[in-house]
């Protein structure tokens, strides 16, 4: 598409929207390079889960177009976003209280096993056969994430950083392309921040990566390219030293905790 770079998993061009009479984001232009850690960061009510929101259909712009992968997305479903190869963890961990923690991840792979309402009717052979493989997926990704041993427990019944993996994990599972990280590093301590750095860093080349962060010091230790909102608008946009000394971006930040 024109204006896109094609090395862009995710493209962002003039993208707006109103809610409720506020104007939330404002000609919005954002690239997310192929096999990288992107972060958009900026203060409080700056617009950035709106763009999450945007790219996962859960709102839908006034104006402007998003590239997902190349394609353009003219209207976004969040049911589908597993066949555009994209997954999103969400603010705090949005796991199901009524389901086991091996439950939850494997919902984040549920578009793999959707064999139709007759298949599923007749208990055909090959709707238990990709329930089972969705199930060694899920175990494995919990695996590698040091929470296997969670798998039959309940998330009232995790400390919050394994219930951040879980959430990791049922984002994983489906072996997208994209991540879309939203304040991954929330209520987690330091320790474990630095290492959801060095798990995120080993995700790239192979995964692209959106990561929308309030703690600093991950996003300046994980990122390739960072994006800064203010009042909706992009303010820079360059690599963690160039945002670190951007004016703009100082005086955006100026009087926020959260200060670079």
């Amino acid at each position: 598409m024109s204006g896109v770079p094609v090395d862009s998993a995710i493209s962002l061009r003039d993208v707006s929207i109103k809610l409720s009479g506020l104007q939330i984001l404002d000609s919005v232009s954002i690239d997310v390079p192929q096999g990288a850690v992107t972060g958009l960061i900026g203060p409080n009510g700056a617009g950035k889960t709106t763009v999450f929101n945007v790219l996962s259909g859960f709102l839908s712009a006034d104006s402007g177009t998003v590239t997902i992968n190349g394609s353009l997305q003219r209207r976004i479903r969040p049911q589908r976003l597993t066949k555009l190869g994209v997954a999103r963890t969400l603010q705090g961990v949005g796991l199901f209280a009524t389901l086991s923690a091996l439950d939850n991840v494997m919902l984040g792979g549920s578009a793999s096993i959707r064999t139709g309402i007759i298949a599923d009717g007749l208990a055909m052979p090959w709707a238990d056969t990709r329930t089972a493989r969705l199930r060694e997926r899920a175990l494995a990704v919990m695996a590698e994430l040091g929470v296997a041993d969670a798998r039959d427990r309940f998330p009232s019944e995790l400390p919050y950083p394994v219930q951040k993996r879980v959430a990791l994990a049922r984002a994983l599972v489906s072996d997208p392309s994209i991540v879309m990280l939203d304040e991954p590093a929330g209520g987690v301590s330091v320790g474990d921040i630095a290492e959801l750095g060095a798990l995120i860093r080993s995700w790239t080349p192979q995964r692209t990566v959106l990561l929308v962060e309030h703690h600093m010091d991950l996003v300046m230790n994980v990122c390739d390219l960072i994006w800064v909102l203010d009042a909706g608008k992009v303010i820079a946009s360059g690599t963690p030293t160039e945002i670190r000394n951007n004016p703009a971006v100082l005086e955006a930040y100026l009087g926020h905790e959260e200060a670079v």
